[in-house]
């Protein structure tokens, strides 16, 4: 079975993103920084809706960079580095169905074919739900790379729900709650830098004071 690349969900977010604006908004592709920082952060598309700082964003972008799925470029004259994706080595395919169902996936977290084939309409092209939920079932049944799992419908819903699995199974509580969670472990690793930092400090002054 091949390991797929893990993505935290603000690495997911800023893939997410980039993928999304190089397909709808072109003539702005590759993207700066701080317009990629806009698109993880806009209120539509998004779920959960997050508020990224510079920080978090420059660790998932370069933790992406690591990974070969981003990278910064500078064209003669320009004066900062834009930002262009590498969708394709994630998937394996320059399929646009797989790709667009994907970035939807990564930016919405789970849903129904049928929301699938609305929300990619800008990405992609389906014919209808049919095919969306076609293609949605091929990515979870393939052969030891499965990109997709379906979640069991939940009591009330008439359609099942897929997700990517880039970022392993989906919380029971949403993919609101695991971002907080990770949001929650990047402020906890944040603090204990900033203790060592000032601990190191102080045993510099006390070094520098106990000398006679």
């Amino acid at each position: 079975m091949t390991m797929l690349t893990e993505l935290n969900p603000f690495e997911a977010r800023a893939l997410g993103s980039l993928v999304e604006k190089s397909l709808t908004i072109r003539e702005q592709y590759p993207l700066t920084f701080n317009s990629l920082l806009n698109a993880c952060n806009q209120k539509s598309s998004r779920d959960p809706v997050m508020d990224l700082d510079t920080d978090t964003l420059g660790r998932a972008v370069q933790a992406l960079i690591e990974k070969g799925l981003i990278e910064r470029q500078q064209a003669p004259g320009e004066r900062v580095p834009k930002l262009r994706h590498n969708i394709h080595k994630l998937l394996n395919t320059d399929d646009p169905r797989i790709i667009g169902t994907i970035t939807v996936l990564l930016l919405r977290g789970p849903q129904t074919p049928g929301e699938i084939k609305g929300r990619t309409e800008r990405l992609c092209e389906f014919t209808g739900t049919a095919e969306a939920e076609g293609l949605l079932q091929e990515l979870c049944s393939r052969a030891g790379d499965p990109l997709v799992a379906r979640l069991p419908r939940q009591a009330g819903q008439k359609e099942a729900r897929y997700y990517h699995l880039f970022s392993g199974p989906v919380s029971p509580a949403g993919p609101a709650a695991a971002a907080a969670v990770t949001e929650e472990g990047e402020r906890l690793a944040l603090l204990e830098k900033r203790v060592a930092e000032l601990e190191a400090v102080v045993r510099a002054h006390e070094e520098r004071f106990s000398k006679p």
